[in-house]
């Protein structure tokens, strides 16, 4: 295995075990949570080092996420600009329907995230 392969796999298992102490299962979408399959595919191709719609879409909400306790390690720059022009070459004319339709869900996940904590913190700010 390739060291680079190697680390992400390190990563995203010790993202799994974060989310587990933290939410009580090692992946979001386990939980039920709305975007919560979005947001597992995201932190893995975080993990990756791998430049997708929805790694971008999880670095854009990055500084949301991290409050609400999910564990995101480096992000990448730029996302809002990268996201937008990614979506414009595969939706089109639907690019910018898309990106608000991803951002609700980003909303609606990061919500649900603070009421589904299980380590006494869900009142952080």
């Amino acid at each position: 295995m390739a060291p680079g392969a190697r680390r992400a796999v390190a990563r995203l298992a010790a993202t799994a075990r974060w989310i587990r102490v933290r939410f009580g299962a090692s992946r979001f979408a386990a939980l039920g949570l709305p975007g919560g399959a979005i947001v597992d595919a995201g932190l893995a191709d975080l993990a990756a080092g791998e430049t997708t719609v929805v790694s971008l879409l999880v670095s854009l909400a990055a500084p949301r996420l991290r409050r609400e306790g999910v564990p995101i390690g480096t992000v990448f720059r730029h996302p809002e600009s990268r996201l937008n022009r990614l979506l414009s070459r595969t939706a089109g004319d639907l690019a910018h329907a898309r990106y608000n339709a991803f951002l609700r869900q980003m909303v609606s996940f990061a919500d649900s995230c603070r009421m589904a904590r299980i380590d006494g913190d869900r009142n952080a700010p």
